[in-house]
């Protein structure tokens, strides 16, 4: 009984909490009432301790990911920074307006419906193209 307390208080993982449970739960039905009642107090101690666990790590991984988004990306061109929150590909800028392919996009490039200050030529990365994420007029 004492080991089978200490496999449940000791469990590190999942893993090994599961199985010591399975012992536990196993070995339940023949015990006495008094072992019932120490089984079933460690058991919701470790439950609780797990559950305490999770949040903590939940609270974190959430703040990692707030500071995440919250983080300015920027991508400097020639000495100057270019905020990638404004500046999208085309690929992208099909998917936040709608439209049904870059094609329209190159279009509007070559008809200058997008102003050339609204482009952005990246030489350094194949010469990938970045819009200016705003709505533009057809």
């Amino acid at each position: 009984m004492k080991d089978l307390i200490q496999s449940i208080k000791s469990a590190e993982t999942m893993d090994q909490y599961e199985a010591a449970s399975k012992v536990s739960l196993d070995y339940f039905s023949t015990a006495t009432e008094e072992e019932r009642e120490s089984i079933k107090k460690v058991l919701i101690e470790k439950a609780d301790q797990i559950l305490h666990q999770a949040k903590e790590v939940r609270q974190k991984a959430g703040e990692i990911i707030a500071e995440f988004e919250n983080k300015n990306v920027t991508i400097e061109v020639n000495g100057q920074k270019y905020p990638l929150t404004e500046w999208v590909t085309m690929k992208e800028y099909c998917r936040r307006f709608g439209l049904k392919n870059t094609m329209v996009v190159n279009n509007w490039i070559s008809r200058k419906i997008i102003p050339k200050e609204n482009i952005l030529n990246i030489s350094q990365l194949n010469n990938l193209k970045l819009i200016k994420a705003v709505p533009y007029k057809s």
